[in-house]
């Protein structure tokens, strides 16, 4: 949200821009193809489009300022109410693990006075009803986890030619160059990496860990911890290559552009007298207009990751608070293997939810280092 407001920062001076540089603007945005964005907008559900704080694309990057109606207060509290409302949607399978507890404990305490086979059958009984609602509910997660990468990187797959061709219309050529298909890798690579072996290795770390709590003699907690943290490492390892790859990319590419673009002017304007210092001019206009435009895209994109981003998250994070909460009522009144079962169903829950949340980081990582490409270009200008 900070680097949102940071950039809107930038965009301020839109609502008196000068006439040259408005006109260009609208000339500009006129050759800009946003058709993919203007079609990602329409395919959107009607409960995400109600939250962004703009109307159409166009209608943004030609008044930045006032085109963005962003109010953070409002969308947190939006977004609060949201959880809210998931919690409460969501209690009913609270009710049903109580339930599965509460049975479980009363079959433990009839069968008690026959056998001790008896009472694991109870148990068992029990139990399997906790691992149905348990593993439903972590695919449900994954399915959400999913649709939102599918949801992020469509959306990134629409922005980044767009931003690519305002970077290169800043002067920023070979930056241009670098980035797109960069990015565009990055982002396909990423998503697949995730779908394809941390998901997975996720869901089979939450389905071993279950049913490590079945026989106390025949523990698969170590198992399940090992494929946790290979889900944990695959997704550190690409986070780090991706940030590292994008600051080293990012901090030497600009310079050379900025350079070269001064270099071009100073020639213009010395060897091309009278003319060369007006076709000096007009690149400063077009060049603002581009940069004015960028920056509106970059906060487009950020405002729209984070709305992607934040209500997908409200659904996963309210099964973690309703595994957290059925952890703490049955402690008292059911087997112990049952609470620990709960319990690594909230914890895989909660890697889940930080591995979507890590994606997305990446990509705001990527627009800012493009978005701050451009500028960095246009003062070494």
């Amino acid at each position: 949200m900070l680097a949102v407001v940071l950039l809107c920062g930038s965009l301020a001076a839109a609502q008196a821009l000068p006439d040259p540089l408005q006109a260009t603007v609208e000339e500009q945005l006129r050759h800009l193809d946003t058709t993919e964005l203007d079609a990602w907008l329409a395919g959107l559900d009607d409960e995400l489009r109600r939250q962004l704080p703009f109307r159409s694309v166009r209608e943004l990057l030609l008044d930045p300022a006032g085109g963005l109606r962003l109010d953070p207060v409002a969308m947190a509290r939006d977004w609060l109410q949201y959880l809210v409302g998931e919690v409460v949607v969501q209690s009913r399978l609270l009710a049903q693990l109580v339930v599965a507890a509460v049975l479980c404990a009363l079959l433990q305490n009839v069968a008690g006075s026959w056998s001790r086979a008896a009472t694991e059958f109870g148990f068992l009984v029990a139990y399997m009803v906790v691992i149905f609602l348990g593993l439903q509910s972590f695919a449900i997660a994954s399915g959400i986890g999913r649709e939102t990468l599918g949801d992020m990187s469509s959306f990134m797959l629409a922005l980044l030619p767009l931003l690519s061709t305002l970077l290169a219309a800043v002067g920023a050529l070979s930056s241009a160059a670098l980035f797109h298909p960069l990015l565009i890798t990055s982002v396909t690579l990423v998503v697949n990496t995730v779908d394809r072996v941390v998901l997975p290795l996720l869901f089979l770390a939450a389905a071993v860990g279950v049913a490590g709590h079945v026989v106390s003699e025949f523990p698969l907690s170590r198992l399940a911890g090992l494929l946790r943290h290979g889900a944990v490492t695959v997704l550190g390892l690409g986070f780090t290559l991706f940030l590292g790859v994008m600051v080293l990319r990012g901090a030497i590419a600009p310079v050379a552009d900025g350079v070269a673009l001064r270099a071009a002017k100073f020639l213009a304007g010395t060897f091309i007298p009278v003319v060369g210092g007006m076709m000096s001019d007009a690149v400063e206009v077009v060049v603002g207009g581009s940069l004015l435009l960028k920056n509106a895209l970059g906060v487009l994109g950020l405002v729209a990751l984070t709305l992607m981003l934040a209500f997908p998250l409200a659904k996963i994070l309210a099964l973690v608070v309703i595994y957290r909460v059925a952890t703490a009522l049955v402690q008292p009144i059911s087997d112990t293997r049952l609470v620990d079962a709960l319990g690594t169903l909230a914890d895989a829950l909660t890697v889940l939810m930080s591995s979507v949340a890590t994606v997305a980081l990446m990509f705001f990582v990527g627009i800012l280092v493009v978005v701050g490409v451009g500028n960095l270009a246009a003062v070494v200008r």
